[in-house]
């Protein structure tokens, strides 16, 4: 297994805010969503969790930046882990990552199956100071009923998913789904963050309906770490100089 990291783009400066950790496959013909569910259903997801996290957060020692935070994805297995929060501060400590700095992503299942259990640990790691985001946000019904279930998560963010993302410009549907998300993020005082942007049409429109972040292929593609140290170093948002004029 392999990882690297793909740019957030903070849509209103335009720089660089985090970077998502995707884990890639080095198995021939095995994706790597065939290795979380197989993780997942043989009880391996808390080695992998770990081995994902020991990585990234070497690697984001030696080659980081401070200013820019580290999304890593948490199956909701790993919210059953009773040791969660103390592996993931002992591995922070480890490699001299400032908890401030991470945010887990989990999946939007976690609204409406979030248990006592599960919100504990979460807060534990909140109170650390690890964020969250809640991914693929968007793709389901909302209703007040969800704003009651993520007002009780401490959650920083909605991630809206990219298959809402994608076609917003054409959809009246998922354009109405992202205004919905945004309004709903911002009842709950929380960052939103459009996913799987690949057209500047959709780049501009989401930044316009008030998304705080994007994220996509039109802004940068998955990097391993030593090429994304120096991409970032001279990242230049292509909606730069384009928003004015909208």
């Amino acid at each position: 297994m392999i990882v690297n990291y793909q740019p957030v783009i903070d849509l209103a400066s335009g720089n660089v805010a985090k970077v998502e950790v995707l884990s890639r496959s080095d198995s021939p013909g095995q994706s790597i969503s065939d290795m979380v569910r197989n993780a997942e259903k043989s009880g391996d997801i808390k080695k992998m969790t770990d081995r994902v996290m020991d990585m990234a957060f070497a690697e984001w020692h030696k080659y980081g930046r401070p200013s820019i935070a580290l999304s890593i994805n948490l199956s909701l297995h790993n919210l059953d882990e009773k040791d969660l929060a103390k592996r993931v501060v002992h591995a922070l400590k480890k490699h001299k990552v400032d908890p401030k700095s991470l945010w887990f992503e989990i999946d939007e299942k976690a609204q409406k199956l979030t248990n006592g259990l599960w919100l504990s640990r979460m807060r534990e790691l909140a109170s650390v100071g690890v964020r969250f985001s809640v991914d693929s946000f968007g793709a389901g019904e909302l209703s007040q009923a969800t704003v009651y279930d993520l007002d009780r998560m401490p959650i920083a963010e909605l991630k809206i998913d990219g298959r809402v993302v994608a076609d917003a410009d054409s959809n009246m549907d998922h354009r109405n789904d992202i205004v919905s998300a945004v309004q709903m993020a911002r009842q709950l005082h929380l960052a939103t963050s459009a996913k799987g942007i690949e057209r500047s049409e959709i780049a501009g429109l989401v930044a316009r309906m008030g998304c705080t972040y994007g994220q996509g292929y039109f802004f940068a593609r998955p990097l391993p770490i030593g090429t994304l140290s120096s991409a970032i170093e001279s990242y230049r948002s292509p909606l730069a100089g384009t928003q004015s004029g909208q």
